[in-house]
């Protein structure tokens, strides 16, 4: 895959994922809390600075109460898509 092609799948990653938490009305620093992670870390998965890890992935879904397995699957692809 091409640079520019991760770069998008990148954006839209951190787009469902911040519509995600938006949905279910949670903060980055909630979540962050919730995951036990640091605020930072939330704020760099977002931001598309870092990457996500797929056990990550489903620990957020789990968070945002995400059980739909096609849209489940369509993050897993996105995460893998993203590297």
């Amino acid at each position: 895959m091409l640079t520019d092609e991760r770069t998008v799948v990148r954006q839209k990653l951190r787009t469902e994922l911040r519509n995600a938490r938006k949905r279910v009305g949670l903060t980055q620093k909630e979540v962050a809390a919730a995951m036990d992670w640091s605020p930072s870390k939330m704020l760099r998965i977002e931001a598309g600075a870092v990457g996500i890890s797929t056990n990550d992935l489903r620990a957020l879904l789990d968070c945002y109460n995400i059980d739909d397995q096609r849209q489940t699957d369509e993050l897993l692809s996105l995460v893998r898509g993203s590297r």
